[in-house]
C-alpha cells in the first residue's frame, strides 16, 4: 500500500515523526499535491499542554473540499428530480457555515442544467461554543434568517458537524418557526454519525471527536483563545510558540498576535 492509499489509522501507528511528516505534508502541500483519503479521514496533531488535538486546514484545502461538497450537492439534485425534493435554498450557519457557504454559492448559485434549481442563499446567526471544546448549555438564534424559507427544501451549511446540537436546533427552528418543507445538512466535516438518524446529511469527511479543526476563518480566533489556556498551564512564550508551529500556523501571524496575547489574553 502506498503512502496516498493509507488510511488515518494506519499513519497513526506509525512513528511520531512519520505521523507529524505526513500531517505537515499536507498543511504545506501546493494544491496539485492535495491527498483526498488524508482529508476525507484527517487527523490533527497533538501539542503540549493541552487535551485536544488540532487540524490546520489551508486556504486552498477548504476550496478543494467545497469543489468536493457541491459535487455531492449535485448528486442529490439529480437523484431527487423526480421526487420534487431538490435543495432550492440554502442557509449558512454563522460564523461557521459563511465559508463553506460562500464557496458553495460559487458552484451552486448557478446551473446549465434545466432540470437543476438553482440555489438561494442566505444566513441564520446561532452561537453554540464559547471556545475549543466549550459548548454552550444549548444553542442560540443571535442574528436572524435572511431569506424566505416556508414550503422550501433547505439545505443547512455548517463548517462542522460535532455534537450535532447546532444542527438538531437549527432544522427545528426551520421547520417548525418557518415552515420549511424538508432540511438538508451540508458540511464539510462530521464528528457524529448521529445526525444522520434526524436529516438527510451531505458531507465530505470525519474527524475524530478530540479533534478541533482551525479553518481559514478561525486562526487568530483560535490562537487568541488557546495561548491563554496554553499558558495557564504553564507553557512558556516559546513553547505556545512552538505549539502553533507545530499545527501549521505561518510565521505572520505568530509575529502579529502571539506576544501580545501571551501577555494581555
Amino acid at each position: 500500500m502506498n503512502e496516498l492509499a493509507m488510511t488515518r489509522k494506519t499513519k497513526q501507528v506509525l512513528s511520531g515523526n512519520s505521523a507529524m511528516s505526513a500531517y505537515d505534508e499536507q498543511i504545506k502541500c501546493h494544491e496539485y499535491h492535495i491527498d483526498p483519503d488524508f482529508w476525507q479521514d484527517p487527523y490533527g496533531v497533538e501539542v503540549a499542554y493541552d487535551t485536544l488535538k488540532f487540524l490546520y486546514i489551508p486556504d486552498h484545502v477548504s476550496a478543494y473540499i467545497a469543489s468536493m461538497l457541491a459535487h455531492k450537492v449535485y448528486r442529490y439534485q439529480i437523484d431527487n428530480i423526480r421526487t420534487k425534493e431538490q435543495i432550492t435554498h440554502a442557509v449558512m450557519i454563522t460564523m461557521g457555515g459563511l465559508l463553506p457557504g460562500v464557496l458553495l454559492h460559487d458552484h451552486l448559485a448557478w446551473t446549465l442544467n434545466k432540470n437543476i434549481p438553482p440555489i438561494e442563499f442566505g444566513t441564520l446567526g446561532v452561537r453554540y461554543y464559547a471556545g475549543p471544546g466549550e459548548p454552550l448549555d444549548q444553542p442560540r438564534v443571535i442574528h436572524p434568517l435572511s431569506i424566505h424559507v416556508e414550503g422550501r427544501v433547505v439545505g443547512v451549511v455548517e463548517d462542522l458537524v460535532d455534537l450535532g446540537g447546532t444542527a438538531s436546533f437549527v432544522a427545528r427552528f426551520l421547520l417548525e418557526e418557518h415552515k420549511a418543507r424538508k432540511v438538508v445538512l451540508i458540511a464539510p466535516f462530521l464528528k457524529t454519525k448521529h445526525v444522520m438518524e434526524e436529516m438527510d446529511v451531505i458531507f465530505y469527511g470525519h474527524v475524530p471527536k478530540d479533534t478541533w479543526i482551525i479553518t481559514p476563518r478561525e486562526r487568530v480566533e483560535t490562537l487568541i483563545k488557546r495561548v491563554p489556556y496554553w499558558r495557564d498551564h504553564g507553557a512558556t512564550l516559546e513553547e505556545c510558540a512552538e505549539n502553533l508551529r507545530k499545527i501549521g500556523y505561518p510565521d505572520y501571524l505568530l509575529d502579529t498576535y502571539l506576544r501580545a496575547t501571551y501577555e494581555r489574553g
